[in-house]
């Protein structure tokens, strides 16, 4: 058990030990950042673009505007095949009434 809280013990003094200088370290060189920074103010320019860019035109050349799309013919391809579906549904429910009885020599009406 003795060992046990010596173990404890030395890892918590390392932990602590090893923060502490990490902290040290950080402060010393955000000072030395600060210091500097302070010292030698870098001059203040004016931005100037090198070529004018029309963004109307950059978004057209990026991505241009696709021809006008005509959906009528696949409105009535659409709208046949659902007919189709509905003559397909109408043939398999006639198809499964019985056929009537035929007798030679008899007519159908």
């Amino acid at each position: 058990m003795d060992m046990l809280l010596k173990t404890i013990a030395a890892f918590a003094i390392g932990a602590g030990a090893l923060i502490g200088a990490q902290q040290l370290w950080l402060s010393s060189m955000m000072a030395q950042i600060r210091s500097s920074s302070a010292s030698s103010v870098l001059p203040q320019t004016q931005f100037k673009p090198a070529f004018e860019v029309d963004p109307d035109k950059f978004r057209a050349a990026i991505m241009p505007k696709p021809p006008a799309f005509d959906t009528k013919p696949y409105e009535a391809l659409g709208v046949r095949s659902a007919q189709r579906q509905i003559d397909i549904q109408i043939r398999n429910a006639q198809s499964a009434v019985p056929v009537p009885r035929t007798f030679s020599g008899m007519p159908r009406r």
